[in-house]
């Protein structure tokens, strides 16, 4: 009892002593620092920065990065971080390149210009008397990073930092000193707009200069942080909208040598091109004048009132009307409203029926009007659009016929081809939007009225045509029909022979005097021999490779001759 009483009292000084020491230290005992705070931005084209959340992961990777922003204010704008890698597969290819010394002459100096930036972190950034501090930011380690730093004005900083050979996992990296660079760009002033209702706008074209091509796209996703809007615009080529009362300022640009301004009317019509000359670090004044750019005036635009029928009939059709830079929908009555039509120009409508695709369809799924202005028109234009209804040729078979032709084929055959016969008896062939497989044959779509045929083949050089029907303008399904095959055809094979000598495995490629139906594939045998089967066609282009050999003729006459076209390699 006595100990315990002892050491009891020790601990009580002890502790007694320690808080004394604290209470009369001069000296606070300092706060672990906190942790950096990462953010990540999801790259979708033109990246943008999310809101700040920690990311533990990268805070517990123990790699921290740095970079000192040289300027003659103190900083006052925002910093991204990229870390950069290379694709999976792209280190291989690299390997293989530098064995084979290809690299010496053309693509990137080193492994790590194939590593690429797919999210950007936020970083923090403070200010010093003449610039300021990106970071320390927690970072994963990676092959290279870049940094950047930007201000409301678009003066931005810009670092490509490769931390070595072998990146580091833990401590600090810094990027070094990043000097301010001045933005390029232009300040477009509108005359002669005032008057104007709506909004004008301006589509930037980049004139790039081939001696600094690389630097410029290597600096446009860089620029598109500093300002997303603009880098969208210069991506995708869509307007910039421009104010009529103030300088519209557009900057940071690549530093090419000249961009393209079109000026574009609120009724969507662009005047002729302005070429403006870029200087770097400059943004250099334009003006637009309205009236020399549209010297035939600004033209209007128009409301287009619609409906939508199925070929002759009243009943209603389309579901949505599409065209270049927009879609309207159709009622269930057919009708559609779409504002804003160009009235200088002819604007081409698509119109989306949505029939069912099984079986033989009504009309065709899709179908192309043409809206064309005429002078004086009102401002509201009522259309009445027709889509045509399909006629069907039906090719009708017996089962010994589609047996036979089952059997001569090898996919992707059999394949028919419409034909229609003109007026001095000529057959072509045609385009059908539809060739619908039935039990007993095949139905091809019709758009229009005339004499017509249809050819089967078996194969490109092997085709038959079928009867021939008149469609006209009252009809809406016409058989024809196609015979068997004669039993005993004209055959012929292809020999391949190298130095007097068989060649097996030759590839032999073949089509016949109908463009628009594939070719066919095949290989001879050991005898050097590849069976073609029946042939009628009275051309046969073909390709025969082999023996480290090629040879490329026509065989028609050949076949016709003795039904065996030799090829000698």
């Amino acid at each position: 009892m006595r100990l315990k009483r002892v050491l009891g009292g020790v601990v009580v000084a002890v502790l007694l002593g320690v808080g004394a020491w604290m209470l009369l230290r001069s000296t606070p005992v300092p706060l672990p620092p906190p942790l950096p705070v990462a953010m990540q931005v999801e790259d979708a084209g033109v990246p943008d920065a999310a809101p700040a959340v920690e990311t533990v992961a990268a805070a517990d990777a123990g790699l921290w990065l740095t970079a000192t922003l040289e300027g003659a204010h103190p900083f006052a704008g925002e910093a991204r971080v990229g870390a950069a890698f290379v694709v999976e597969g792209d280190e291989g290819w690299w390997e293989e390149e530098k064995r084979q010394k290809a690299l010496s002459i053309v693509g990137p100096s080193s492994l790590e210009d194939l590593a690429n930036v797919r999210e950007w972190m936020k970083a923090p950034a403070s200010a010093t008397s003449r610039g300021g501090v990106v970071g320390p930011v927690a970072v994963p380690p990676a092959p290279r990073y870049q940094v950047v730093a930007f201000e409301p004005d678009g003066t931005f900083w810009w670092a490509d930092f490769v931390p070595g050979t072998t990146p580091p996992t833990t401590g600090t990296l810094d990027a070094g000193v990043l000097r301010a660079n001045r933005p390029t760009g232009v300040s477009i002033r509108l005359d002669g707009a005032r008057n104007t209702q709506g909004t004008f706008s301006v589509r930037i074209e980049r004139d790039v200069d081939p001696h600094d091509a690389e630097r410029a796209s290597a600096l446009q996703p860089v620029l598109a942080l500093v300002n997303p809007d603009l880098g969208w615009a210069l991506v995708n080529g869509t307007p910039v909208p421009l104010s009529s009362d103030a300088d519209t300022r557009l900057a940071p640009l690549p530093p090419d040598r000249a961009v393209r301004l079109w000026l574009r009317a609120p009724s969507g019509r662009e005047g002729s091109p302005v070429e403006v000359p870029l200087r770097e670090g400059t943004v250099n004044p334009v003006t637009l004048d309205v009236a020399r750019l549209f010297p035939e005036g600004m033209s209007r635009s128009v409301t287009l009132r619609g409906r939508v029928l199925l070929g002759n009939t009243p009943r209603p059709a389309g579901r949505m009307v599409g065209w270049v830079g927009g879609e309207e929908p159709v009622d269930a009555d057919g009708r559609f409203t779409i504002p804003n039509v160009p009235a200088w120009r002819a604007t081409r409508f698509n119109v989306w029926l949505g029939m069912k695709e099984d079986g033989r369809p009504e009309a065709p799924s899709m179908w192309d009007f043409d809206f064309t202005p005429t002078e004086g028109m009102p401002d509201t234009v009522d259309v009445e659009w027709r889509v045509p209804v399909y006629r069907w040729l039906v090719v009708r078979m017996d089962g010994f016929t589609r047996a036979q032709l089952k059997e001569r084929s090898e996919r992707p055959y059999p394949v028919y081809l419409l034909e229609r016969r003109d007026a001095q008896g000529l057959w072509s062939a045609v385009p059908s939007q539809k060739f619908v497989p039935e039990e007993d044959g095949v139905a091809v779509s019709l758009l229009e009225t005339g004499t017509y045929r249809v050819q089967v083949a078996s194969a490109p050089y092997a085709s038959r045509p079928s009867s021939v029907a008149q469609v006209g303008a009252d009809d809406t399904t016409v058989d024809v029909r196609l015979p068997p095959a004669p039993s005993v055809d004209s055959s012929c094979e292809v020999h391949v022979t190298h130095q007097g000598r068989p060649v097996a495995g030759a590839v032999v490629v073949v089509g016949g005097q109908y463009r628009s139906m594939p070719p066919v594939r095949g290989e001879t045998d050991s005898a050097g021999r590849w069976r073609m089967g029946a042939v009628t066609a009275d051309a046969l282009p073909m390709f025969v490779q082999g023996a480290e050999n090629e040879w490329e003729g026509d065989g028609a006459e050949a076949c016709r001759r003795s039904g065996v076209i030799e090829v000698r390699l």
